[in-house]
């Protein structure tokens, strides 16, 4: 497969390609796996639909929205969030079925999405550098 440009910050991506082959960090007590450059490309059979990992999160809106018919979900202050919004986020990685994404509409603020809980989120981070300021690597 080709490397192509993400659509991430510099810095993320050097942070990115200084780790080892699978990364698994900790952020306030929960973890994720961090997908690499390369896994941010490779295509994911979600539902018999193909998506780049990095495009995960706007295949789910469409599925829940074609199951639900809703336009938006809540986040974790009560907050209504449009859809139209998580699907422009970037997925960077998950821990089980939840995706960790970025919005980079808005200063690649870090949330946490939930497919399985009807597509409910919660911000995680204001930005990419907060969410590496407070991660800590697993071995």
């Amino acid at each position: 497969m080709t490397t192509e440009k993400l659509n991430l910050p510099d810095n993320y991506l050097l942070w990115l390609d200084s780790l080892e082959a699978e990364a698994y960090a900790e952020f306030e007590e929960r973890e994720w796996e961090i997908a690499s450059r390369e896994e941010l490309q490779e295509l994911l059979e979600i539902d018999d639909f193909e998506v780049a990992y990095i495009d995960q999160a706007n295949l789910y809106v469409k599925l829940i929205q074609d199951i639900t018919g809703d336009s938006h979900t809540m986040d974790d202050e009560g907050n209504r969030i449009p859809f139209s919004l998580i699907g422009t986020w970037l997925t960077i990685g998950y821990d089980n079925e939840d995706l960790l994404c970025v919005d980079p509409a808005d200063n690649f603020a870090v949330w946490g999405f939930y497919p399985n809980e009807g597509g409910d989120v919660e911000k995680l981070a204001n930005n990419l550098d907060e969410f590496l300021e407070g991660l800590e690597l697993l071995e």
